[in-house]
């Protein structure tokens, strides 16, 4: 009996969090909100946690974050990009994402090996974005070393900051090719 009585109170407890707060996420996570600005935009108080774990949650289950691509880069398409200013770049990428479409459109994130590893590299690194944009990254469970997220308007933005200004070495992936810049 009490294993069924901690089983629906969790239940319970996870059915209250989806209408108080479950939903409220999901929505601002698709408009590409941080986990802070998604924290001062709940009705309802939680846990930041809480909030990290559904955010992780949901844009792995959407799509919006992969802990692979669908396709091995072995086959797809190198293409090397000169340094171009940002306009230009940011020309560049926002015409393959129309032609491959939101979906099929990703960055390659090594956030999760620089949280684990290398903190100090890390911040030295995203200091070239804006603290809205680093709040962005710093939010997000990079569970895997390297990860892949849709490029959306937000990660298009700080992809271009990122591949211009930083060391890191950024890659995007589209349908049938990747480009790399050099």
């Amino acid at each position: 009996m009490n294993e069924e009585n901690g089983y629906f109170k969790q239940a319970l407890s996870n059915f209250m969090f989806d209408v108080a707060s479950g939903g409220a996420i999901r929505h601002l996570v698709d408009h590409g909100h941080s986990v802070d600005q998604i924290m001062k935009e709940l009705d309802f108080p939680t846990p930041r946690e809480r909030v990290e774990k559904t955010v992780y949650q949901y844009m792995i289950e959407t799509g919006i974050l992969l802990d692979r691509l669908p396709v091995g880069e072995e086959k797809l398409l190198c293409r090397v990009v000169k340094k171009l200013s940002v306009y230009e770049f940011n020309k560049q990428l926002t015409e393959h994402v129309q032609i491959n479409g939101e979906k099929n459109s990703y960055m390659q994130c090594p956030f999760g090996y620089l949280i684990k590893n290398d903190s100090e590299k890390l911040k030295k690194e995203i200091s070239c974005l804006t603290s809205r944009e680093q709040e962005y990254i710093m939010g997000i469970r990079w569970e895997r070393n390297v990860m892949y997220h849709r490029l959306n308007s937000r990660m298009l933005e700080i992809g271009v900051q990122l591949a211009l200004n930083s060391e890191l070495e950024i890659r995007f992936f589209f349908l049938e090719e990747k480009l790399v810049l050099s």
